[in-house]
């Protein structure tokens, strides 16, 4: 469990300082994983989320959205009314054709005036290495949610 604790906060700390384009075809760090529970593969990256001191914002079947205040964020995303900045990650999955089997698609942001109606977006690139990292992380989801 601690292994996996660590590869997550590698790969969320990763996700949060990228600037290349990935050779995916969303342009994000993605994962194809087959015949896991796909329930399993939703709460692994909840409670990885949770652990890392991310609040979970919106779980439904399709997306798990987190975000915890950025105090290490760029000058320029900090305002005067919200102060720092929120590091939001979503976690997008997508049925796929074959039975048991998903497509998760991670991206990540800066949101200045987080859940105010002025709330602003700031996406962050995923780089190679994100990329990477998610893929080494292939081998524990699909041994904890074999199915």
């Amino acid at each position: 469990m601690k292994t996996m604790l660590r590869i997550m906060l590698i790969v969320f700390a990763s996700l949060l300082s990228g600037c290349a384009t990935l050779p995916t075809t969303s342009g994000n760090p993605e994962l194809i994983l087959t015949n896991i529970k796909i329930d399993c593969v939703r709460s692994v990256f909840m409670n990885a989320l949770m652990n890392q001191g991310y609040t979970v914002r919106n779980v439904s079947d399709t997306q798990i959205v987190a975000g915890k205040t950025a105090n290490n964020a760029p000058l320029w995303y900090h305002t005067f009314y919200g102060g720092a900045p929120e590091e939001r990650i979503t976690y997008l999955f997508f049925a796929m054709d074959a039975p048991d089997a998903v497509r998760i698609v991670s991206s990540a942001a800066y949101v200045s005036n987080q859940t105010t109606a002025s709330e602003q977006v700031y996406a962050i690139q995923g780089t190679d290495a994100d990329q990477e990292e998610l893929m080494s992380m292939q081998f524990i989801i699909e041994h904890q949610c074999r199915k």
